[in-house]
């Protein structure tokens, strides 16, 4: 069967839909721990979309869990003219061949004090991903598809690629909808929502500001659409480079952007109704402080309720973070739209990027941490778009986990009847139970 070189751009009429080679030896410790994501990588291949096959490997308990688990084992076959891949269910296929390979030093690791040898590199140009062991030095090893990822690399991209093409599995052949993998979703990064969301519901107008309970529906509510706009922009990403992916990039982005600022003024409110801060004026209730100030209104007023958080937000790191939304979201929403070009380098396929206004690059270039997610600077510097939503995702966790973590929710349920903290216990266990545990 003929598959599109970008797995990406593949219909559920090509199955699978993306193929991953892994490296059996150098995964062997990761796919014997059962929490570990090369455990999990192999469980994935009960999913008719993902076709998972191992390199040759020695160790019998893995080989077990391989094949116990669906797995096809394998091994190297050379003969004079070459070496090829033999595997368990009777294929071949032809990994080296004269004359188009050096034959003399197949067997020597692909870079100094690497498991991966060259033979397995080879190997590996019929499959989308060569998936290897976190700590292996090959994952800096550049090849023609610069396809060498780990195996947490490796769920990510089929999560991607299960939900945009609208599989939303909880295991092989069971689903669920759309809003309940979102729900699910949200509530797994964002963990310390569901213990403050579950207070809320109990205790807001007993003891609790109807406006803590208003907000934290409002954050709930973004975090979910923010789930939902990062797959998309991350899905877009991985497809190839064109106008029509790089339009889709830029909607889903702003959305995503403008949803993140949401996040920040909803944290400040529920932290301004909590602890009933003396604060006047809407514009002064931010998590941000202005570059150029030492502090604001809101965090003088919040020092003597809660210091650890007032320390841990005015920190120079958190404040950094913050501020590196604002120039983006600016471009988006009030100035001139960012504008789409395709970029490539010696090392990577041609992709959408997108280049950002003189004033907002002059400011990133201010703010260290920029250069994870700017992939060249010039006359502006150029966004890659998923390089910045996976950093904005990390840090919308930190923050958001951090400030739902610092509130001391329980002291609001002091009041409340023994029967509503029981019920509050009760709504967490099942919580717990569920969703929680999936």
């Amino acid at each position: 069967m003929q598959f599109e070189r970008n797995p990406f751009e593949r219909n559920l009429q090509n199955t699978p839909l993306i193929r991953f080679l892994i490296h059996s030896n150098s995964l062997s410790s990761e796919i014997l721990s059962k929490d570990s994501p090369a455990h999990r990588l192999i469980k994935v291949n009960g999913f008719k979309e993902i076709e998972i096959i191992p390199l040759p490997l020695a160790n019998n308990d893995v080989r077990k869990i391989l094949i116990d688990n669906g797995l096809i084992c394998t091994e190297y076959y050379s003969y004079e003219c070459g070496v090829s891949l033999k595997a368990s269910d009777g294929s071949i296929h032809a990994v080296a061949n004269k004359p188009h390979y050096d034959l003399s030093n197949l067997w020597e690791p692909a870079i100094s004090g690497s498991s991966v040898t060259r033979v397995d590199i080879f190997a590996s140009d019929r499959y989308d991903y060569f998936v290897v062991g976190a700590s292996d030095p090959a994952l800096g090893v550049k090849v023609a598809k610069d396809n060498i990822i780990t195996a947490e690399n490796a769920l990510e991209l089929v999560r991607i690629l299960l939900t945009a093409h609208g599989h939303f599995y909880i295991r092989p052949g069971e689903t669920v909808n759309e809003g309940f993998y979102y729900l699910y979703r949200f509530k797994n990064l964002f963990k310390a929502f569901q213990h403050a969301w579950t207070v809320a519901t109990y205790a807001h107008g007993k003891g609790l500001s109807e406006k803590i309970y208003d907000y934290l529906d409002s954050l709930g509510r973004r975090l979910e659409f923010i789930c939902r706009a990062y797959d998309k922009v991350a899905f877009f990403s991985l497809k190839t480079a064109n106008h029509d992916t790089q339009n889709n990039q830029l909607y889903h982005l702003a959305f995503f952007v403008m949803l993140i600022t949401g996040v920040f003024d909803d944290l400040a409110h529920i932290i301004k109704y909590f602890y009933q801060l003396k604060i006047n004026e809407r514009w002064d209730v931010s998590l941000r402080i202005p570059p150029g100030k030492k502090t604001t209104k809101f965090y003088q007023a919040l020092q003597s309720e809660n210091a650890d958080l007032h320390t841990s937000l005015t920190s120079a790191d958190t404040q950094r973070d913050i501020n590196a939304f604002y120039p983006i979201r600016d471009s988006l929403q009030h100035r001139e739209l960012l504008r789409g070009i395709q970029y490539s380098n010696s090392s990577v396929d041609r992709r959408n990027v997108f280049e950002l206004s003189n004033e907002a690059a002059e400011i990133l270039r201010m703010i260290s941490g920029a250069s994870t997610y700017i992939v060249n600077w010039n006359k502006s510097g150029l966004l890659d778009p998923l390089l910045f939503i996976t950093w904005a995702q990390k840090v919308l966790i930190g923050l958001v986990n951090g400030v739902l973590s610092s509130i001391d929710w329980d002291s609001a349920c002091e009041t409340l009847t023994s029967d509503t903290q029981s019920k509050i216990r009760e709504s967490n266990q099942r919580f717990e139970q569920g969703v929680g545990k999936f």
